[in-house]
C-alpha cells in the first residue's frame, strides 16, 4: 500500500496545483531564511520559473537582500528541492513610501 507521500504529488499534478504548492513552500522557506527583522519589509510576490520575485518596501533592504542572494537562494533550494531558483528580481511593494514623498507634507 502506498503512503500519502507517494500519492499526493500525483494528485496535485493532476489538479494542476504543483506550482501553487511550490510557491507556498518557497514562501515558508524564505520567511525562515530572512528572519524577523526583514520579514515585515519584504514578501514573496511570485515565482517565475527559476526566478524568485520579491516585493520590497525599501530599496535599501532590496539591496541588502541582493548582496546575500546566493546564500538565500541556496538555503531555499536546499529546503524546497525541485527546479532550483537561480535569481532574484524585485518589484516595489504597493503603498510603500517613495524617497521623494517621505519628507514632504502637503
Amino acid at each position: 500500500m502506498e503512503g500519502i507521500e507517494a500519492i499526493l504529488p500525483r494528485v496535485l499534478r493532476r489538479l494542476g496545483a504543483t506550482g501553487q504548492v511550490r510557491q507556498v513552500r518557497i514562501e515558508a522557506a524564505f520567511a525562515k531564511v530572512c528572519g524577523d527583522y526583514i520579514r515585515p519589509h519584504v514578501r514573496v510576490y511570485g515565482v517565475e520559473r527559476s526566478v524568485l520575485v520579491l516585493a520590497c518596501a525599501h530599496p535599501a533592504i532590496a539591496h541588502q537582500i541582493q548582496i546575500e542572494a546566493a546564500t538565500i537562494l541556496d538555503s531555499i533550494n536546499a529546503e524546497v528541492g525541485g527546479r532550483p531558483l537561480t535569481r532574484l528580481r524585485f518589484v516595489p511593494e504597493a503603498g510603500s513610501p517613495s524617497v521623494l514623498s517621505r519628507g514632504r507634507r502637503e
